[in-house]
């Protein structure tokens, strides 16, 4: 298997990412679809390949910093990565995900099957990362009824707070007929998305659990949407297994 054009480029971002800790990830293939999921299972995105792409069957699956070349192959539990330099042939092994390239896409399935309705969305500009303090923990979405969606960060040692809100199109002009939050994402993760686009759309839910968050790449090259499991202060929302809208789906534990 040798992977070009648009997957190699997926497989790239999600390489750099891992190596300066925008996301250490897993990488899985599954047909028509690449998912990443990074290491403390508080994203999954999701990355449809056009139809001119290859396609993942058998499904492969493995580390981020494992991958060593653009042609490999699965053997049972691990992976094989070829290469060939000066007339040598270079093969490095690795072992596969824990999770299987289908659990994933059953996981992601289970979060995306929800009414629209039940969520509001706001498109977030690449240029609000310069806005923020990279060194605090998490950021904060919080709107009350009538008013826009603002962004938070606090500082919890020293009570500061930074306070980021709409101007010149940064966020939706509409404001909310609901209460939305507060609900957090970590700041690593929230600018680890925009590696892959400029504008990302966040859809939040305006009623039920608030757990996580579901986002869309725009105007990208890479297309891809996602879950963003939820935070606040030092404790992180896991995506596993549990019940939602009265089925059994892929609960989201909290643990510090």
């Amino acid at each position: 298997m040798k992977v070009t054009g648009k997957v190699e480029n997926i497989f790239a971002h999600a390489v750099a990412l891992d190596q300066n800790g925008g996301l250490r990830n897993t990488i899985f293939g599954l047909g028509d679809e690449v998912y990443i999921m990074n290491y403390d299972h508080t994203i999954l995105l999701r990355f449809p390949l056009p139809k001119s792409a290859m396609k993942f069957d058998p499904p492969i699956s493995f580390k981020a910093n494992d991958y060593d070349s653009d042609e490999f192959e699965q053997e049972g539990d691990k992976i094989i990565f070829t290469s060939e330099k000066n007339g040598y042939l270079r093969k490095k092994t690795c072992g596969v995900a824990e999770l299987t390239p289908q659990q994933v896409r059953d996981l992601f399935k289970e979060y995306t099957d929800e009414d629209e309705a039940e969520r509001h969305t706001i498109s977030i500009n690449k240029g609000m990362l310069e806005l923020l303090d990279h060194n605090l923990s998490h950021v904060e979405f919080i709107a009350e009824p009538g008013e826009e969606i603002r962004m938070i960060q606090r500082n919890i040692y020293s009570g500061g707070i930074i306070e980021v809100k709409k101007k010149g199109g940064l966020m939706d002009d509409e404001s909310t007929d609901y209460k939305i939050g507060p609900v957090a994402i970590k700041t690593g993760d929230f600018a680890a998305l925009f590696a892959f686009t400029e504008i990302v759309n966040f859809s939040f839910p305006v009623e039920g659990a608030e757990d996580y968050i579901l986002i869309k790449a725009m105007k990208s090259n890479v297309p891809f949407d996602g879950v963003v499991a939820c935070c606040l202060y030092d404790e992180i929302i896991e995506i596993k297994n549990s019940k939602h809208h009265g089925r059994e789906k892929q609960k989201i534990r909290r643990s510090k």
